[in-house]
């Protein structure tokens, strides 16, 4: 049996038929793999762009906040700008042609990435990056939220979120040897070409809509404006707390992901090489330990009580706090001594703090499609994913290389290390608004469901 997008589960459609069968359920978890490995690549573009950080800046004789901007604002800027008419488009035309066509044109512009010979065109080449990877993450959510039914659907949708942890080890391990051993440039063209192979099996593969679910999209095009879409996301308490929280903690967790092999390398005196695989492993076992098991737990805990699906994560942000705080007051050289092995303690933290950061992606996510209907689902998660960067990456990367070049003076080598640590206090705020969201998530699923029993 082949899956269409018309007939798939939704407890906010209830005319809509269940597809069952292996089939189903087996074309379901090729799409999940198929949609989390082209959103891989997406992840590990920006940490391939970490890794090359200081070897970039070694060429082109930029400073840190001046790379900060690249890695920021050049790429953020644009992601903002595309992302809600792709969503919008997607929603009203094709899922599947808009996440092709956005693999294609960030991995051609990923290309040009490489082959940029001054700070002017590696910015305008991130800028066109930005706007291609702008259409990955809500498409693919989108497709996934009505693939699963809501009982499966923070499990897979934390399987989809764990995407940036695997991008890690792919961008930071993979683009830390091909730096080190073939340069920077190199590690961007192979970036580019892993790319396209993914964009033609999601054209040729992924779900298509049929003709009674277009003419069923067309009639409530108006409903499904992207203002619509922006003004209801922004009315429902809980989802506007969550997206708050979540770009207060990113204003740091954006910028961690960014500067964090540059800190390794300053002040745990490791090789680029080193930094890539250290950070990749450690935070990639972490961030998909937490993001699938997060998603896991909380579809079984809101069968207790529904705030579940916003508490677990608001506990596991407060929780990371001081794990961070140890991460980055530990001096340099500190290693436990596993058999014949030295493994560096950072790494460890790293480990740990990658699972509790990472706890929000499959819950979040979920909360959004089980407070939106299908036609305006990609552009829901598209709100979430523009609140959460223009809060925090578009802040984060900039403020912590503003804020190192001024200490500079003062810590040295060490002044990204202070610059990060105090950073981290955010993590704390997040989670208190993420606990206060909880408050209203059970009361905001109730009214939005009783609103659509009434109108079926």
């Amino acid at each position: 049996m082949s899956l269409t997008e018309e007939n798939r589960t939704d407890t906010t459609q209830p005319s809509a038929q269940e597809p069952t069968g292996p089939s189903s359920t087996a074309y379901a978890i090729y799409i999940l793999i198929l949609l989390t490995a082209a959103n891989v690549m997406s992840y590990a573009d920006r940490y391939i762009f970490s890794i090359a950080m200081p070897a970039i800046q070694k060429e082109f004789q930029i400073s840190d906040s001046s790379l900060g901007l690249i890695a920021g604002p050049a790429f953020t800027i644009s992601y903002l700008l595309f992302a809600m008419p792709l969503a919008g488009l997607a929603d009203r035309w094709s899922r599947r042609r808009i996440l092709a066509a956005s693999i294609t044109t960030w991995s051609l512009a990923t290309s040009a990435c490489g082959a940029a010979s001054n700070a002017l065109q590696l910015t305008i080449s991130r800028f066109i990056v930005g706007a291609g990877e702008a259409g990955a993450m809500p498409p693919s959510q989108s497709m996934v939220s009505q693939l699963f039914p809501p009982h499966r659907r923070s499990t897979a949708l934390g399987f989809l979120g764990a995407a940036p942890y695997f991008g890690l080890v792919v961008g930071l391990a993979g683009g830390g040897y091909l730096a080190s051993t073939f340069g920077w440039r190199w590690a961007f063209y192979a970036m580019a070409f892993a790319g396209l192979p993914l964009a033609l099996l999601i054209w040729l593969t992924g779900p298509k809509r049929t003709a009674a679910f277009s003419a069923q999209m067309a009639e409530k095009k108006n409903s499904a404006s992207s203002w619509a879409v922006m003004k209801e996301f922004w009315s429902i308490k809980s989802l506007r707390l969550m997206a708050l929280a979540i770009g207060i903690f990113n204003i740091f967790g954006y910028a961690g992901s960014i500067w964090m092999p540059t800190f390794l390398m300053r002040s745990h005196e490791m090789s680029a090489a080193e930094a890539g695989i250290l950070l990749g492993i450690c935070s990639t076992i972490g961030g998909v330990l937490g993001s699938f098991s997060s998603g896991a737990m909380v579809d079984r805990l809101v069968r207790r009580n529904p705030a579940w699906q916003l508490r677990l994560p608001a506990l596991f942000f407060m929780m990371s706090f001081p794990i961070f705080w140890l991460m980055f007051t530990m001096p340099a050289g500190q290693a436990l001594k596993v058999g014949g092995f030295s493994i560096p303690v950072v790494g460890i933290y790293m480990l740990i703090s990658g699972f509790l950061s990472a706890a929000w992606m499959g819950p979040g996510f979920a909360s959004v499609a089980q407070l939106f209907a299908p036609e305006r689902r990609t552009q829901a998660a598209a709100v979430l994913i523009v609140v959460i960067n223009v809060v925090g990456s578009a802040l984060g990367p900039v403020l912590a290389g503003l804020v190192s070049d001024a200490l500079g003076m003062h810590f040295g080598e060490d002044a990204l290390r202070v610059s990060l640590l105090g950073m981290s206090g955010l993590t704390l705020v997040g989670g208190a608004l993420f606990l206060r969201a909880s408050t209203h998530y059970q009361r905001d699923t109730a009214r939005i469901h009783a609103a659509s029993t009434a109108q079926g």
